[in-house]
């Protein structure tokens, strides 16, 4: 099984083009699978076709012992993607994960910052350093985009359309999209390449394309941005932490109560689907009895 493991790695890298934080989860998940098999002396370590429905419901059991419900779907999820591939290679006639139902997961609403909050982290950063006003630039077009922070520390410079002020994203599944920035993103984005990203560039050092940059001058890592976000967010004086998916939800959901429509802030997202969009975005309680009342013939 561990070799099947690994060319499933393989096609999932080179085939499905997926990212790597997508990849190294979906390893994580089978190798930790493996190993339970492994510690069980399970014939399926040696023999794909020896696993039953039997042992993965025992593996499930395994994970509710200590993980919730969306954790365990995950790991199910990466499970049945796996069987079904080698169903499809040959190398199993049926997954026996076909037999297994998903565990129910809680729906909870996404927790995200209020514009007031929101406006104040864009304000956090100090515009007297490289670093700050790069902070600056990536917070203003996390919240006017409602980037990923992968996507966002993938943009290159040639990514930046200022004449129609968009940005031209590679999303999930490599799938390219136009998203606007507003005006505030572009005066940040401008005063960040003319004032900030040459000083972190090293010497003759020219031909780097990617818009954000790290201290040594190198495409900025999306773990640096979290941590910076995560102080600002403590300086601010926001509620919880403050994360890069937070300011996503914030993007979406403060849209929404602005009046925009839910299909379109599917498309700026780069969501596949409506129902994943429904996730991101959830709707105050104020602004729910502002529709009810509107809206009811007999509240009017």
């Amino acid at each position: 099984m561990q070799g099947l493991i690994q060319d499933y790695l393989h096609h999932l890298e080179h085939i499905r083009r997926m990212s790597a934080h997508t990849l190294r989860g979906y390893q994580r998940d089978l190798n930790d699978f493996y190993g339970w098999l492994e510690q069980k002396q399970h014939k399926a370590c040696n023999q794909i076709d020896a696993l039953e429905a039997f042992a993965l419901r025992g593996y499930l059991a395994h994970l509710h012992k200590g993980l919730e419900n969306a954790s365990v779907q995950r790991k199910l999820s990466a499970i049945r993607s796996f069987l079904k591939w080698c169903t499809q290679e040959g190398h199993l006639k049926q997954s026996p994960a076909d037999l297994l139902d998903n565990p129910k997961r809680v729906q909870r609403l996404p927790r995200t910052v209020s514009v007031d909050e929101a406006f104040a982290l864009c304000e956090a950063p100090d515009l007297q350093t490289p670093l700050g006003l790069r902070d600056w630039a990536a917070i203003e077009c996390l919240y006017a985009t409602g980037l990923r922070i992968g996507e966002l520390c993938s943009l290159d410079l040639t990514s930046i359309n200022f004449s129609q002020k968009n940005l031209r994203v590679i999303g999930k599944g490599n799938k390219e999209r136009i998203v606007p920035f507003h005006q505030r993103c572009e005066e940040a984005f401008k005063v960040w390449i003319e004032h900030g990203r040459g000083k972190l560039l090293p010497q003759n050092c020219d031909d780097e394309p990617a818009l954000f940059l790290g201290q040594r001058g190198k495409r900025l890592n999306p773990r640096v941005l979290r941590r910076q976000l995560l102080r600002y967010g403590i300086e601010s004086g926001a509620r919880g932490r403050v994360h890069p998916h937070k300011l996503r939800h914030a993007f979406a959901t403060h849209l929404l109560e602005g009046g925009a429509d839910l299909r379109a802030i599917q498309e700026l997202l780069g969501h596949a689907s409506v129902s994943t969009t429904q996730r991101y975005t959830h709707v105050d309680l104020a602004r729910l009895m502002r529709v009810y009342d509107d809206a009811h013939p007999h509240a009017k």
